[in-house]
This record gives C-alpha cells, sequence and structure tokens, in this order.
C-alpha cells in the first residue's frame, strides 16, 4: 500500500509539470505529450508581457518595480503550486462537495495570507532599505501579499473545479494555474503601484 501511494505521488508530481510517466514512447508522442503544456506558459508569457506593455508609462516613472517583477511573479507560482500539490494530494478518495472545497479554501487561504504577509513584508523592507520609498515598499508588499492569495486560491480552485466536473485535475496543475497566476499577479502589482505612485 505504501509503495502503491508512493507511485501515485510520483505520478502525480511528474503530470503536474506536464509529463506523464510512460515507458517506450517515441519521440515524437513525447513531444506531442509535452508540448500543448508549454504552449500554456508561452501564452501566459504572452499575456504577461502585454500587460507589462499597458503600463509602460509606469515602469518608466518608477524603474524599481521593473526591478521586482521576477520576485512577484516567483512567489505567487511557488504558493500556487504547493497549493496544487497539496489539493491533489486531498482530491484521492475524497469526496467533493461544497463542505470539501469550504475546508480546503479555508486552510490554504489562512495559510496564504500568512505567507503572502510575511513574504511581502520582507520583500517590502528591502525595497524600503535600498530606495528609501515607503510607497514603492507599500505597492511592492502589498502586492506579493495580494497575489500570493489570490495564487493559492487558484490552485485549490481550479482541480476541485475540474474533479467536480469529472475531469482529470491533473490538467489544471502546472502551467494552467501558473500561467492564471501571473496574470493575477501582475494585474496586482501594476494596478496597486499606479494607484500608489502615479498622482
Amino acid at each position: 500500500l505504501h509503495d502503491l501511494t508512493e507511485r501515485q505521488t510520483s505520478r502525480d508530481v511528474f503530470q503536474m509539470i506536464g509529463v506523464h510517466l510512460t515507458r517506450g514512447v517515441t519521440s515524437w508522442q513525447a513531444f506531442a505529450d509535452r508540448f500543448p503544456w508549454l504552449l500554456s506558459n508561452i501564452a501566459g508569457g504572452l499575456v504577461a508581457a502585454f500587460l507589462a506593455s499597458l503600463f509602460e508609462p509606469l515602469l518608466d516613472a518608477v524603474i524599481v518595480l521593473a526591478l521586482f517583477i521576477p520576485v512577484v511573479l516567483a512567489l505567487a507560482e511557488s504558493v500556487s503550486i504547493q497549493s496544487v500539490g497539496l489539493t491533489l494530494q486531498s482530491l484521492h478518495g475524497a469526496r467533493i462537495d461544497w463542505r470539501f472545497l469550504g475546508g480546503a479554501l479555508r486552510n490554504e487561504s489562512g495559510v496564504a495570507l500568512m505567507l503572502g504577509l510575511a513574504a511581502g513584508t520582507v520583500v517590502g523592507l528591502v525595497a524600503w532599505a535600498w530606495k528609501s520609498d515607503a510607497l514603492v515598499a507599500l505597492a511592492i508588499g502589498g502586492s506579493i501579499a495580494l497575489s500570493m492569495l489570490t495564487a493559492c486560491l487558484l490552485g485549490v480552485l481550479l482541480p476541485v473545479t475540474l474533479r467536480w466536473l469529472k475531469r482529470d485535475p491533473k490538467v489544471a496543475a502546472g502551467p494552467v494555474v501558473l500561467a492564471l497566476a501571473d496574470t493575477a499577479t501582475l494585474l496586482f502589482y501594476f494596478t496597486l503601484s499606479g494607484a500608489l505612485l502615479m498622482r
């Protein structure tokens, strides 16, 4: 039973990054299996580039915001993947109903809020110490807290919704959740920064 559980967990982890554990496949089959996941990454990246282009005046006016984009995105992506992994694990043998969804959202959102506030405070303090600008620090730290909470909720909602619709929840795990988390993160980042800094 322990070995079976480990094999299932290993399979879930690989499918979460868009790889099916199938022996003896051809190069073409492996390509066809993995490329759609990369298309999700490409789509997410293009959406992120488009969003950034909409806020070029903000980035031109406050150059430091561009420097922190990788940090803000990385934190949101990390917490979204953590939430997806934990949600997939909890879905094994679980009955999907409102009680399950409410419990999962309550547990993960509480943790994500604490993680977001802690990470946002650390990065915000670094930005403040570096640039001596409290509003920039607040924009960066606040964006991190909001984006990490949202990314966590996406990491719970998408797999649970797909399971409820009788679809394989692992298809929502990797690139799809990451693309959505990146989009939400940049929207928070640029909108909050613009509201605080462009007056």
